[in-house]
């Protein structure tokens, strides 16, 4: 009985060893042979845009790395933005990862303090994983171009690689943008101050936000509709921006949109905020050049002069003979050139009659 008793006792004791170990054991890792490289990675693509890369052992650091490096290469900018006003803690949003390469990319933004008037500095990061831990490169850093270079294409698709590279260096299209309006050719809205000479608000129509021309897109700050911040990077490595867009556009982050191509429908979400903008639905436009915001007076777009004071108080668009103020119509002229009047209908006169023969 005792040696039955003792025996007893070593079985309680080692199955309750095994308990520990697999209480012990990291959640993810398995405790006995790995699991296949296919089932133990699961980075997020781009054809599950709609969803956040879950966090994991090594994720969770990673947002707080990217805050600190952003605070660190953009805050001198976004306080300059800022009318001198310390910068908030960025916003970071994950796209996609691949926690067995150690390969991160995403989006971060320094909101503007309350009551600042001005466009939210956003940036792109890629980040990826090393002994000592995360490396970020921020937009604008020199390395920003090696690491999309050298990103696995699970994190940086090829297609996408050489507009990153370009974004974020001085975009040289002086102020021709090659952009058309944002909204369906041949159709008028009216245009209004956002309170910053880099910022205007356009309303009307059917409210439908188009993009202005092809590029590459993604979504900051949220991917839900009404305070998320959309990125349209071109081709040239000029940036343009859309704020306050509700129902967007079903696209995937870094997916490609031609011009034309349907972005959202005017709202009053403020971008990367909770509150609500008063007056009419509208979509609030910007222009990024060199990764950051571009004041937009001389700026052509659409045949379009756009022509903002300093305070960004009042705006209006000009071409040759032309000038439409605030509030006026302004007609979108997709490529930029005038349209053509229609031909006047011919009036065809008929022949006069001939005098009818008198009777003899």
């Amino acid at each position: 009985m005792r040696l039955g008793g003792a025996g007893a006792g070593a079985v309680v004791l080692v199955l309750c060893a095994v308990v520990v170990q697999a209480m012990q054991t990291p959640p993810g890792r398995p405790s006995a042979a790995p699991e296949p490289a296919t089932k133990r990675t699961r980075p997020a693509h781009a054809s599950r845009g709609t969803e956040r890369t879950k966090p994991t052992a090594k994720t969770t650091p990673l947002v707080k790395t990217v805050r600190a490096a952003v605070l660190q290469q953009r805050s001198t900018i976004a306080r300059r933005e800022f009318g001198g006003r310390a910068p908030q803690q960025p916003t970071v949003l994950l796209s996609r990862s691949d926690a067995a390469k150690g390969w991160a990319f995403g989006s971060s933004v320094i909101a503007p303090p309350a009551g600042v008037d001005a466009p939210p500095d956003a940036s792109l990061f890629i980040a990826r994983h090393v002994k000592t831990g995360w490396q970020v490169s921020v937009t604008g850093a020199a390395s920003f171009a090696t690491f999309a270079r050298h990103a696995p294409a699970d994190v940086v698709p090829d297609a996408e690689r050489a507009p990153l590279a370009k974004y974020g260096k001085a975009a040289a299209t002086g102020k021709a943008t090659g952009l058309q309006l944002p909204w369906g050719v041949g159709k008028s809205w009216t245009m209004g101050s956002a309170g910053d000479p880099r910022l205007i608000a356009f309303a009307g129509g059917d409210g439908r936000v188009l993009a202005p021309g092809p590029g590459r897109l993604y979504r900051l700050c949220s991917r839900t509709s009404g305070h998320a911040l959309l990125l349209l990077i071109h081709p040239n490595g000029l940036a343009s921006t859309f704020a306050r867009l509700t129902s967007l556009t079903p696209v995937k982050d870094g997916g490609a949109v031609r011009t034309g191509a349907y972005l959202g429908t005017t709202g009053r979400g403020l971008a990367c905020s909770t509150g609500q903008a008063e007056g009419p639905a509208s979509v609030v436009f910007g222009l990024l050049s060199g990764g950051r915001p571009a004041a937009l007076n001389g700026v052509q777009i659409g045949g379009w002069t756009l022509q903002a004071t300093a305070s960004g108080k009042a705006v209006a668009a000009a071409r040759p003979g032309v000038r439409v103020q605030e509030g006026d119509p302004l007609l979108n002229l997709g490529d930029g050139a005038a349209p053509t009047p229609a031909p006047s209908p011919a009036v065809t006169v008929p022949p006069a009659a001939s005098p009818s023969a008198s009777p003899s």
